[in-house]
């Protein structure tokens, strides 16, 4: 497996899991549905439009109780309990902020990860998760960043009815940009992969 180093586009380590992998459990989600107050309900997170887990909830004054079932390979369901410290902090402006305390290491941490192989939910950096696009070569993140630009026009790449003219060119110029960054990204992709067979672009 490739760690990167002197190959040309190569990505950063892709050994470890990747929290789109996971089951997300935000905090912040709770506190703009009201849910952080002492109470229980249920809470589903869903794949494809299809519901693909779920989980009963309880918070209390000070913590946050999950209770779900898992189901280990070749045995039976069983049931498992994750608790999360609820923190407050005061924010400069008034009003205050929600963390979650980590089960495992018990830092503050917004959104906690689950569920681990022995079942349970924490923090993404005692699950040693990483995103996706940290396994991107440099060519992959030009076209996720072309894709995001051409997302923001209407059908055919033309301008939206709303969109200003303004705007439209601009989208267009970095549209036209990030095409000059994956040409060129490709010629020295092309030349490094020649100068390794000791060829140059004038033996093609």
């Amino acid at each position: 497996m490739g760690t990167g180093g002197s190959r040309y586009g190569a990505g950063r380590p892709g050994w470890r899991g990747k929290c789109e992998n996971y089951l997300r459990f935000d905090v912040r989600d709770l506190h703009r549905r009201e849910c952080l107050q002492p109470g229980r309900f249920g809470w589903q997170w869903s794949r494809d439009g299809k519901q693909s887990a779920s989980t009963g909830v309880e918070v209390g004054a000070d913590q946050v109780t999950l209770t779900y079932q898992v189901t280990p390979r070749d045995r039976e369901p069983i049931t498992r309990q994750t608790t999360l410290r609820l923190w407050r902090t005061n924010c400069h402006f008034g009003g205050s902020r929600h963390w979650f305390g980590c089960p495992w290491c018990g830092r503050r941490c917004a959104i906690v990860y689950g569920i681990s192989s022995d079942g349970y939910f924490a923090c993404r950096r005692c699950l040693r998760l990483g995103y996706s696009t940290e396994a991107e070569d440099s060519i992959g993140r030009l076209w996720r960043k072309q894709h995001k630009l051409e997302a923001r026009l209407g059908e055919d790449l033309q301008k939206p009815k709303w969109m200003r003219v303004r705007t439209y060119q601009r989208i267009w110029s970095q549209i036209d940009e990030v095409e000059e960054q994956k040409h060129a990204a490709c010629m020295v992709g092309l030349m490094a992969i020649l100068s390794r067979g000791g060829l140059t672009l004038a033996d093609m």
